[in-house]
C-alpha cells in the first residue's frame, strides 16, 4: 500500500468526487482512477459507491479512512518535527538545579547553549531537589536537574549519572577504612543538608544506635566552611568538593552502604519534553555531565 494512493484516497473522501480531487491534487482524472481501482484490488474491497454525480464511501471506505487520516497526520507531524531540526529552537527555558550541580555544571551549560543556540533565553533557578520538584510540578520550572526523585506521570525522567557518597573531612577525622555500614558512622561528629540527613535517618530504619549529627543545615557553602575549619566531617558526593579534595585540602572515603547514593536525574515536564529547545538543552546538559562529572560515578 503506497502512501500516495493513501493521499489521494483521502482526497477523494474529503471531496466525494473523483474529478473535484484530481483538479485539488493536480493530476489527471483517469491517473487517480487507476490508484484507486489498484488499492481497492489490494485490499480485495471496494471503497466507494460510484454515482452519476460523485462517489460515496462504502463501509470499508469508512474503516480504511479512520486509518488513514491517523496515518496522514502521523506523517505530517514526522516532517514538521524532521524538518524543525535543523532549525534553531528559541525560546525561555527556566532551569532549576541545587548548588552543588549549579556550580559544577551550570558554567558549561550557559557557555554552550550561548554558543550553539543563542536564541535559548536561559534563566536559572537554584534550591534543594525537593523545592525544584514541586516547581516543575506546578509549572515554575520548565527543566531541572533532581536528586534522587520520585516517579510522577507529569515529569519526564531522564537518568544522568549515579555518584558514591562519601565521608569528606581532614584525613585526622576520618575513620581509618571505608564505611561499609551505618554502623561505621556510629560517632563520626556529622554535618549534613536536610536531604542527605533525610536518607541517612531512612536507612536507619529501627536500629538502636543514631548517628551523631551536630549540625543540620541547608547551605552547601556554610558546610564547606565548618568542614574545613575541622569542625566535623560531612557526607556528600565527592564532586561537591572536587576542588578541596584535586588541592589536597580535605580527604574522602567512599561509603559502600546499599542505598546511600546521589542519583541524578534530568526532569522535565510531559507537556514540554517533546520541544525542540527542551529536546537540544536536554542534549548540552548531558553532555556537561559526562564531561564534568563523569570520572565521579561508579
Amino acid at each position: 500500500m503506497e502512501l500516495r494512493s493513501i493521499h489521494y484516497f483521502v482526497a477523494i473522501a474529503e471531496a466525494g468526487n473523483i474529478s473535484a480531487a484530481a483538479v485539488k491534487l493536480g493530476i489527471a482524472q483517469p491517473a487517480l482512477t487507476r490508484h484507486i481501482k489498484q488499492l481497492e484490488s489490494e485490499l480485495n474491497t471496494i471503497l466507494f459507491n460510484r454515482f452519476s454525480r460523485g462517489v460515496q464511501l462504502t463501509a470499508s471506505g469508512r474503516e480504511l479512512l479512520e486509518f488513514a487520516n491517523r496515518i496522514v497526520g502521523e506523517i505530517a507531524q514526522a516532517k514538521q518535527e524532521i524538518t524543525g531540526l535543523g532549525l534553531k529552537p528559541k525560546g525561555t527555558i527556566v532551569f532549576g538545579a541545587s548548588p552543588t550541580i549549579s556550580s559544577i555544571l551550570i558554567p558549561r551549560i550557559v557557555t554552550d547553549s550561548l554558543k550553539e543556540f543563542p536564541g535559548i533565553n536561559l534563566k536559572l533557578m537554584e534550591g534543594r531537589s525537593i523545592r525544584l520538584n514541586d516547581f516543575l510540578l506546578t509549572g515554575v520550572l520548565d527543566m531541572a536537574i533532581l536528586t534522587n526523585p520520585l516517579p510522577s506521570y507529569k515529569l519526564h525522567l531522564t537518568p544522568l549519572i549515579s555518584e558514591p557518597l562519601c565521608l569528606v573531612g581532614f584525613a585526622g577525622q576520618l575513620p581509618k577504612h571505608a564505611p561499609n555500614s551505618l554502623e561505621d558512622l556510629n560517632g563520626l561528629p556529622l554535618i549534613l543538608t536536610p536531604g542527605m540527613l533525610a536518607l541517612t535517618t531512612k536507612l536507619e530504619g529501627g536500629k538502636k544506635f543514631k548517628l551523631k549529627v551536630i549540625a543540620e543545615i541547608e547551605s552547601i557553602e556554610t558546610i564547606r566552611t565548618l568542614v574545613k575549619s575541622g569542625e566535623g566531617i560531612t557526607i556528600t558526593p565527592a564532586s561537591a568538593f572536587y576542588q578541596e579534595l584535586e588541592r589536597d585540602e580535605l580527604k574522602a572515603l567512599t561509603i559502600d552502604i546499599k542505598g546511600l547514593r546521589r542519583d541524578l536525574v534530568l526532569a522535565s515536564r510531559t507537556d514540554n519534553a517533546h520541544l525542540p529547545t527542551v529536546r537540544e538543552l536536554s542534549r548540552i546538559v548531558k553532555a556537561a555531565i559526562n564531561s564534568e562529572m563523569g570520572k565521579y560515578a561508579i
